[in-house]
């Protein structure tokens, strides 16, 4: 794709956008190294200057990253920062027009110890659920989640819990209960194999 040279909008922006889009759109995925600046030079019909500065702008917008004598890739902070919020991680995709592929990985009850019993406001050694999941993108590894639900709360929870539908979903339908607040734990992870190391994923608590 050629830029277009008798626009009034500086090249370095319309390359700016157009690999936005492409991020947006799925051609370049989170953590995923962008083509060399030679490269990307000759497939947009841009000098060497004006592909470094719409890179650069990236990476100081928190959309690409620098790594030292490896290149320029995908960053996931965006993500990160939708996470904080209240919303579910599938309803934050379905609202970027992406698919969520959430693959249950275990679900297990548990008695919750004193660190975990305290952000969800019960007494230690009261029955929870543990909830495990790895959510993809376009078939891509993106988010590992552990989450922890009272089940004197939540009661059979458990029985409710599908991978085709968002567990918020299932909170409204089954309990009536729209979350109001929650506290969340982020850890970015730039390989699977990393994530594979982590014997002890970053915790989720879902209070209501």
């Amino acid at each position: 794709m050629k830029l277009n040279n008798s626009s009034l909008k500086p090249l370095y922006l319309q390359l700016k956008e157009v690999i936005k889009e492409d991020i947006n759109r799925g051609v370049y995925k989170v953590g995923q190294q962008l083509p060399p600046e030679g490269e990307l030079c000759e497939m947009y019909g841009v000098s060497r200057i004006t592909t470094r500065r719409a890179i650069t702008e990236l990476v100081e917008a928190g959309i690409l990253q620098r790594q030292q004598g490896k290149g320029t890739f995908v960053t996931a902070s965006k993500l990160k920062r939708e996470l904080i919020a209240v919303n579910g991680f599938s309803e934050f995709l379905t609202q970027t027009g992406k698919m969520p592929q959430p693959r249950i990985v275990s679900t297990t009850i548990l008695e919750a110890d004193e660190v975990i019993a305290a952000p969800l406001q019960i007494s230690p050694g009261t029955s929870i659920l543990q909830l495990k999941r790895l959510h993809y993108v376009n078939d891509a590894p993106l988010v590992w989640e552990t989450v922890y639900y009272p089940l004197t709360r939540f009661p059979n929870l458990e029985k409710h819990i599908a991978e085709s539908i968002s567990t918020y979903q299932v909170l409204k339908k089954y309990y009536d209960v729209q979350p109001a607040s929650n506290l969340k734990t982020l850890q970015v992870l730039t390989t699977m194999k990393n994530m594979a190391k982590v014997a002890h994923p970053a915790p989720q608590a879902l209070g209501v």
